[in-house]
């Protein structure tokens, strides 16, 4: 599992699982030295990220990660 959402402090909070963390730090592993970006999304544009949070609530349905000035 991982999911990003809101919470009421307008911080972000992430919500993950082992395989949540996994496929997090793959992602940024990818991402390293490449000056480029990639984009997380929850289902239909994607498969990377779950449409609620653990506790039933929604969770934002793409998140952008820039290497760099990207």
């Amino acid at each position: 599992m991982l999911s990003f959402s809101f919470t009421r402090r307008n911080a972000i909070q992430i919500h993950v699982d082992d395989a949540g963390i996994s496929k997090l730090i793959d992602v940024l592993a990818k991402l390293r030295g490449s000056g480029d970006h990639i984009h997380l999304c929850t289902p239909p544009l994607g498969n990377d990220l779950n449409t609620h949070t653990p506790f039933g609530g929604e969770a934002v349905p793409e998140v952008i990660i820039s290497h760099g000035g990207d």
